[in-house]
């Protein structure tokens, strides 16, 4: 048929690049060996976590396609999807078993489609590589996306949890029981920071100092104005000034920066309009010269 040729190298060339990957990919031994001489690294658990076992469902089934092919740099995969707010040790399994699935299965899928036999072998093959390669870029777009979503959503809402904070220092609040009041009254307005702030609650009481509770908190959510908070938090923690005012000076602060970053994008809008609006004038401009350009036409040729 006329779709075997391009359906074969097709085969092929995923054959090939998963070769590839099998021969340039790390060893699991030699990544257990460097997570062991590694100082201050806990070994990561691989293979038979209890936690894959846990899956179930649409994400069991990418976590047992994904399973063991977390190539690269995958403390900079947990990083981001830590970011993005999935927190789960199996979601880089989940993560590339949905590459893995799009990537293979659709133009597996497209392939055995009728109407694709009609076309030239070459343009299949391009097709269906070309095809594989979008929906394989395609789940880090979307996750590049989740993280920005939320950090913008973080930014947006810090203000006004610092004011709130700061009435809560002012009453006689520690840190944490101000961290706790905003993880409260946030849980309709804001639910990530919400989250975020009640799980540094939760690790304080679980035994962690607030210190170590704070730059959990920054790493996990990847916010500047976070790290410049924590940053505050600790070093009034630790020469013991004023927290209410310094809460107050650095809300006062990000608000102007918010300020400021709206007005950036109000006036990037402008520039953004351009290209819809000529876009919009050229098609108006056709719509309306096309019928006297087309008589104009008729008529030379007819005379």
């Amino acid at each position: 048929m006329n779709f075997a040729i391009p359906a074969l190298v097709f085969g092929s060339v995923v054959m090939l690049a998963f070769a590839l990957r099998a021969i340039l990919a790390p060893r699991s031994v030699g990544r257990r060996l460097a997570g062991l001489g590694a100082t201050n690294q806990p070994m990561e658990l691989e293979g038979d976590s209890i936690v894959h076992g846990q899956e179930s469902g649409l994400s069991g089934f990418f976590a047992r396609i994904g399973r063991g092919r977390e190539g690269g740099d995958l403390s900079r995969l947990r990083t981001r999807l830590v970011h993005a707010g999935y927190r789960k040790p199996s979601a880089p399994g989940i993560y590339y078993g949905i590459r893995l699935t799009l990537a293979l299965g659709v133009p597996a899928i497209t392939a055995l489609a009728p109407p694709i036999w009609a076309l030239n072998p070459l343009v299949q093959i391009v097709l269906l590589i070309g095809q594989s390669g979008i929906l394989y870029v395609l789940p880090s777009i979307v996750l590049n996306r989740r993280i920005a979503a939320r950090q913008h959503a973080i930014t947006r809402a810090l203000p006004d949890a610092l004011d709130l904070m700061v009435v809560c220092v002012e009453a006689g609040f520690g840190v944490n029981q101000s961290l706790a009041q905003v993880a409260e009254e946030f849980e309709s307005k804001c639910p990530i920071v919400s989250m975020e702030f009640g799980l540094v609650v939760m690790e304080a009481r679980a035994g962690k100092s607030t210190t170590e509770a704070l730059r959990a908190l920054a790493d996990r959510t990847g916010v500047s104005d976070i790290s410049s908070l924590v940053a505050l938090l600790v070093q009034t923690e630790r020469f013991g000034t004023s927290l209410a005012n310094a809460l107050r000076v650095h809300s006062d602060a990000m608000r102007i920066v918010r300020m400021q970053r709206a007005e950036e994008r109000a006036q990037k809008a402008t520039l953004k309009l351009i290209l819809p609006s000529t876009m919009i004038f050229v098609a108006l401009l056709l719509i309306f010269l096309a019928p006297g350009a087309y008589m104009m036409i008729s008529a030379l040729r007819a005379g």
